[in-house]
C-alpha cells in the first residue's frame, strides 16, 4: 500500500487558517438538555449527512483519550455564531446547535486525510480540532438513527462527539481507510455503549422481523384495539407478517423496564449483564474496510444497471437478479412474450457481463458470490 507523504506544515497551516475564524466563534455553552422542539427538522438537511448501517458493538473503557481530554473545553462550547433573526425565540438548544452546524462545510476526503497526517506526525491539535469540527454533522446523522430509542438527541450527539474525538486519536491515515468510514465505528460505539447502559442489553434488531417489530409493535397494538380486537401475539404477527415467536420475544424485551449492563445477572453472584453479551471481535479498521468495500460494491451494481440500455435487460437485472423479492422466469417471460428459457439465457449473459464489469473496477480478487443462479 502506498503511503501518503505528509504535507508540509506551511501548506497545512494555510488550509487551516481559512477556518480559524470559525473555530474562534465557538463560545456559548451547549450542555445537553431535554429537547422537544418541533422546528428542529427544518434546520437539518438529511442529504448532507452520510448513511451507514447499524452495528451493535461493545466498548471497553480505556480512559479518556488524548484528543477528548485536550479538546473537551473546546467541544463544550461548540456553537458558531448565527444571526438570531434566523431562529425563533422559542428555539431549543438542539435547534440552535443544528442551525450552527449548517454553517460548517464538510471537508473533502483528501483534505481530511492531510489533517489526519498532520496530527499524527506533528501532534498538531489545530488539525485534530478542525477534523472534529468538520465531521460534527456526521455525528448528528448517526445519532438521529438511534433517536427512537432515546428521546434526548443531544445526549446521543454528546456521546457521538466523544467517539469522534476518540477516532481522531486512534486513526492511522496510512491504513488505506477513509477517516469518515473509520470514525463511524467509534461514533456508533460510544452511542451504543450509552444506550446499552440505559436500555435492554439485547439485540432486538438482529433479525428482519425483530427490526420490524421494534418500530411497529406499539402501533400494531393500538390499531388492533381501535378496531375492537385483542392485541394477541398471533393477531400482531398476522398484521405485520412476522412469526408469532418473534412477537413474543420482542414484546418481552420492549415491555421490560430498562436495566444497566452493569447490573448483576440473575443466577450470577458477580457476573453482570454486560459480561454475558457476545463480544465483537472485528477491529475498527476491519469493520470500516468492510463497510467501505460494501459501499463501493453497491455503487458498482448501480453503475452497471444504469448502463443497461435495453428494457428487457434492465428488468431482468433490477427486478430479478438484484431484487430482494425477485420475479420468476415465467413472469418475465410472459411480460416480454418469450419463453422462460430465453429469459434464463439473457440472465446468464448479463451475469457474465457484470462479472467482467466488476473485475474491471475492483480487480481479479473480487468475490462474485452474491448473484447466484436461481
Amino acid at each position: 500500500m502506498t503511503r501518503m507523504a505528509p504535507k508540509d506544515t506551511q501548506t497545512v497551516d494555510s488550509e487551516i487558517s481559512n477556518k480559524e475564524s470559525m473555530i474562534s466563534t465557538f463560545e456559548e455553552d451547549m450542555t445537553p438538555e431535554v429537547v422537544s422542539g418541533p422546528e428542529v427538522g427544518q434546520y437539518m438537511d438529511e442529504d448532507d449527512f452520510e448513511n451507514s448501517g447499524m452495528t451493535v458493538i461493545d466498548v471497553e473503557d480505556e480512559g479518556e483519550s488524548l484528543v477528548a481530554k485536550e479538546t473537551s473545553d473546546w467541544l463544550d462550547g461548540l456553537t458558531p455564531d448565527v444571526p438570531q433573526t434566523e431562529l425563533p425565540a422559542s428555539a431549543d438548544p438542539l435547534t440552535h446547535y443544528l442551525a450552527r452546524l449548517r454553517y460548517i462545510e464538510p471537508l473533502p476526503a483528501d483534505e481530511q486525510q492531510r489533517l489526519a497526517v498532520e496530527f499524527r506526525e506533528n501532534d498538531d491539535l489545530r488539525a485534530a480540532q478542525l477534523l472534529i469540527l468538520t465531521n460534527l454533522r456526521l455525528v448528528v446523522k448517526i445519532a438521529r438513527e438511534y433517536q427512537r430509542r432515546w428521546a434526548n438527541l443531544l445526549d446521543l450527539i454528546q456521546e457521538g462527539n466523544v467517539g469522534l474525538s476518540e477516532a481522531v486519536k486512534r486513526y492511522d491515515p496510512y491504513r488505506g481507510v477513509k477517516f469518515t468510514s473509520y470514525a463511524q465505528y467509534w461514533i456508533r460505539a460510544m452511542i451504543l455503549n450509552y444506550l446499552m447502559n440505559h436500555f435492554q442489553p439485547v439485540k432486538i434488531g438482529s433479525t428482519r422481523a425483530g427490526r420490524k417489530l421494534f418500530y411497529n409493535l406499539k402501533k400494531a397494538r393500538e390499531q388492533l384495539r381501535r378496531e375492537g380486537f385483542m392485541a394477541t401475539p398471533q393477531a400482531i404477527a398476522d398484521m405485520l407478517g412476522v412469526p408469532e415467536a418473534e412477537v413474543v420475544r420482542v414484546s418481552e424485551y420492549l415491555d421490560a423496564p430498562p436495566i444497566s449492563i452493569d447490573a448483576t445477572a440473575p443466577g450470577h453472584e458477580k457476573t453482570t449483564y454486560g459480561e454475558l453479551l457476545p463480544a465483537d471481535t472485528d477491529s475498527p479498521e476491519e469493520r470500516a474496510a468492510d463497510e467501505e468495500a460494501t459501499a463501493q460494491l453497491h455503487e458498482t451494481i448501480k453503475a452497471f444497471g444504469d448502463g443497461l440500455t435495453k428494457e428487457r435487460e434492465r428488468s431482468i437485472w433490477f427486478d430479478r437478479m438484484i431484487a430482494e423479492d425477485p420475479r420468476s422466469l415465467v413472469e418475465l417471460g410472459n411480460q416480454y412474450g418469450v419463453s422462460k428459457e430465453r429469459i434464463r439465457q439473457v440472465e446468464a449473459q448479463i451475469r457474465k457481463r457484470f462479472k467482467q464489469f466488476l473485475i474491471s473496477r475492483h480487480g481479479e480478487d473480487v468475490q462474485f458470490e452474491f448473484i447466484q443462479d436461481t
